[in-house]
């Protein structure tokens, strides 16, 4: 990455070579030469598509360089067709080796605004995601990054993904998918709601599909799990098992494959996390089925619960706990498959 003259996007065409960041991306050439494009700051209201390899997007701050756009699932395109959660991105990445960092990535679907109108008047599927590490993304790196919306913030479904200092937030399973991410000194922010009724969950944090085949899929060290103001104690789950629908021979129903991996290691926690949850799908004839946490692969090691003001509180009572060996085979696992792709050392 040190042999090229970066490409400049700027909103004050004098300043840089495109005042879109997807027209910076388009006018890459098809080889295989890595290429830093530095973003201006300033509000870009579009909707990116990175899917050349080896591209690497640098804002200049996270709070100050944001991308942003408005769909959910059941948004029509102007094509006619419908989103659906995939196509619900603001940012999707389906490239490998490539890097996004210091940048605000949005999903501006006014979730709140939706769930206030009387139910039969209101959208149904507000899946609207931030960032999407699609299928054919593999090796991608985020730093520095802030990841906003409420249903569905950050979908990782493919490859290998890294994720450092980042702040993610939203409130309904929204760190999900079948991929592999690890995710380092973050900050994973649950987001308050005025639609709770009757004592019901608040929301997720985690809905992992991950391949009974695929060893690793969501593993968080040393990450805060921190909450909005008014969000109350024991409203927010750390996940729960999602078995999306599969097509099979016999017909499509809750893949039962998908035996999510999760960890939450050496990590701190408000008093807004209750545990683990079930999540229900169809089964082979429409009805539904509910799956379990003891039945996914859902782990937990040395987390500790924190006040108000961030300060150790006590030891959280966790409900899937590592043994000592399995916790340091873990991370030995997490240090393999980061160093495969990523040259430079962990410390954990």
């Amino acid at each position: 990455m040190d042999s090229y003259q970066p490409i400049v996007v700027s909103q004050d065409p004098h300043n840089g070579d495109f005042t879109s960041i997807q027209q910076a991306i388009d006018s890459l050439p098809d080889n295989d030469q890595h290429y830093q494009i530095i973003i201006h700051p300033g509000v870009y209201r579009e909707r990116i598509l990175l899917a050349r390899d080896n591209v690497h997007l640098t804002g200049y701050e996270q709070s100050e360089t944001i991308i942003t756009a408005n769909c959910c699932n059941q948004k029509i395109q102007p094509d006619g067709r419908i989103s659906g959660t995939y196509g619900s991105r603001t940012v999707g990445v389906e490239a490998k080796h490539c890097s996004l960092s210091y940048l605000t990535i949005k999903n501006e679907f006014n979730f709140l605004e939706n769930q206030a109108i009387p139910e039969r008047l209101r959208i149904q599927h507000t899946q609207s995601v931030a960032l999407l590490i699609g299928n054919s993304a593999d090796c991608v790196q985020c730093s520095h990054l802030i990841l906003e919306s409420y249903h569905d913030t950050l979908f990782v479904n493919g490859g290998k993904s890294y994720f450092h200092q980042c702040q993610i937030l939203g409130a309904i399973d929204f760190i999900f998918g079948a991929g592999q991410a690890v995710f380092t000194q973050c900050d994973v922010v649950a987001r308050n709601r005025s639609d709770i009724k009757n004592g019901q969950p608040y929301g997720y944090i985690s809905a992992p599909s991950t391949h009974v085949s695929q060893l690793l899929g969501f593993v968080f060290l040393q990450c805060r799990l921190l909450k909005e103001t008014g969000v109350p104690e024991s409203s927010y789950a750390l996940g729960r098992p999602w078995h999306p629908t599969a097509e099979f021979y016999d017909g499509n129903y809750a893949d039962p494959n998908a035996i999510g991996h999760c960890a939450f290691v050496d990590c701190l926690m408000a008093d807004h996390i209750y545990g683990w949850d079930k999540m229900s799908g169809k089964d082979k004839n429409g009805n539904q089925a509910w799956f379990y946490p003891h039945d996914s692969r859902f782990e937990e090691f040395n987390n500790f619960i924190i006040n108000d003001q961030q300060q150790i509180v006590r030891k959280r009572a966790m409900t899937y706990s590592l043994p000592i060996k399995q916790y340091h085979q873990r991370l030995q696992q997490v240090q393999h498959s980061l160093s495969s792709w990523l040259h430079f050392s962990f410390q954990f």
